[in-house]
């Protein structure tokens, strides 16, 4: 196992934190961070999450999600908001309303499950297994073809869901281990429920080739993360980002952390990129 205990569990996020920036996994969760650093992006959608979760679990009607997020956005999204480009905490404010006033309700869906948290022996491709959790944001049943769907809640933009589309399926990919065991079988399709974008539904059929394709993928991701040595983990990025300066949540500890003073225009068009990416 390495650096870590033999008592490990692991999860998607990890997986795909390990593959982004190995010095980040090592900071949260080798040395453990005491506070992670949020950001305002995480905290709204937390609470977008949140409402939804209350509605699929019948707690919240729409009319009162609405309600609820102008209640409580001041008090739980604390995090200031980039500075650029002008404008942008209202903006994402005012989509957030946007997105609730459209709603649909997953008009067409039974909802089955909200927020169904699980824990399973993950099958990696030596033939062994390890200990593995998530939580599926929502199980659906098609009314009309009676499909079993995997569907996840995300804050992407369009522009960025299809850039790493391949990779955000892993997620559900992984998740369907559990669903098989669960539900006895696999699910028919998997979907992601984009609410910056006011709702849209991408999906995909669910593959027996992806699947095994994406359990090659997280048995690789683990065997790195368990043959790493001491002078492996102590590696930033090359290349400090966006990310890193705003988003990652060990950045107060990581000397990549440390946003460079750019001139206006050059950090106006760093957040433009990200933004039209996310």
């Amino acid at each position: 196992m390495g650096l870590l205990p033999d008592t490990h569990v692991y999860s998607y996020s990890q997986l795909s934190s390990f593959n982004e920036c190995s010095y980040s996994f090592y900071l949260q969760r080798i040395e453990g961070l005491e506070e992670e650093a949020s950001n305002a992006f995480a905290e709204r959608g937390s609470l977008i999450h949140d409402l939804l979760d209350q509605w699929a679990k019948k707690k919240l009607t729409k009319e009162e999600m609405l309600t609820e997020y102008e209640r409580r956005y001041s008090d739980e999204v604390v995090t200031a908001w980039p500075t650029f480009p002008k404008g942008y905490a209202k903006k994402a404010y005012e989509n957030g309303v946007l997105f609730l006033e459209s709603f649909d309700e997953f008009d067409g869906y039974e909802v089955l499950s909200a927020e169904e948290k699980f824990k399973i022996d993950l099958p990696l491709s030596d033939g062994t297994t390890r200990p593995f959790v998530g939580i599926i944001d929502m199980m659906l049943l098609d009314k009309s073809t009676k499909d079993l769907i995997i569907c996840d809640h995300k804050s992407k933009s369009m522009t960025s869901f299809k850039k790493d589309e391949d990779k955000m399926y892993r997620q559900q990919l992984l998740y369907s281990t559990y669903v098989k065991q669960q539900y006895g079988k696999f699910p028919d399709r998997l979907m992601f429920h984009l609410f910056n974008e006011q709702g849209v539904k991408p999906e995909r059929l669910f593959s027996h080739e992806a699947y095994d394709e994406t359990l090659d993928w997280a048995s690789k991701q683990i065997n790195g993360i368990e043959n790493y040595a001491i002078i492996d983990w102590l590696t930033c990025k090359e290349k400090p980002d966006y990310f890193c300066w705003n988003l990652c949540s060990a950045r107060k500890e990581c000397p990549n952390g440390v946003q460079p003073n750019f001139r206006s225009k050059k950090r106006k068009d760093e957040f433009d990129e990200f933004e039209e990416e996310n």
